[in-house]
């Protein structure tokens, strides 16, 4: 059983991967604010607004160690401010919203996925690695050999590739890296 922070981790690193991968993010109310529920339909989310309903206050939240007793509207609280920079991110580069999907690596077993967002007809690569195990990851990731300048959208990127074509990445458990060769 994973403990409450590595299901945080886990719970950010999936965030990082709806935001952009391709496709159409959607984010129920209450995840920025750590709400995970008990499942089933009936259970499956409390109000925002202090509760008097037993079996709502003994949920467990993510990232805060508060309960649903007390308003739970917080914009200080991790996951909204992860999210919230994760949907800048995503605003700001257009390759995670229109840009198409190349699979660079993954793996059977948790592990390395590894992928590049490339628009249509233009230059530049945004690569997206993820860390879906518990153990840090070091390799070399496939990556245009065009692309030989990059910065970091999020985490720590290397500036250059070790040799056209191939990329390096160090990448702590649940963790993920935004890398870019575009503005």
């Amino acid at each position: 059983k994973a403990s409450k922070d590595e299901l945080e981790k886990r719970t950010l690193l999936g965030y990082a991967m709806l935001l952009s991968l391709r496709g159409v993010p959607v984010i129920y109310y209450g995840d920025e604010q750590g709400f995970i529920g008990h499942g089933d339909d009936k259970d499956a989310r409390q109000d925002m607004f202090g509760s008097k309903v037993a079996s709502y206050n003994d949920d467990m939240l993510l990232g805060t160690s508060a309960t649903t007793a007390t308003p739970r509207f917080d914009t200080s609280h991790p996951f909204y401010k992860a999210i919230a920079e994760m949907n800048r991110i995503r605003r700001v580069t257009p390759a995670l919203r229109h840009g198409d999907q190349i699979f660079r690596t993954s793996e059977d077993d948790p592990g390395l996925i590894a992928v590049s967002r490339k628009l249509p007809g233009k230059e530049g690569e945004v690569l997206l690695v993820f860390n879906t195990s518990a153990h840090t990851i070091k390799r070399q990731v496939l990556v245009d050999s065009a692309s030989a300048h990059w910065h970091s959208l999020h985490g720590h990127c290397a500036n250059a590739p070790s040799a056209p074509g191939s990329y390096p990445i160090t990448l702590a458990p649940f963790d993920y890296l935004f890398c870019t060769t575009g503005n």
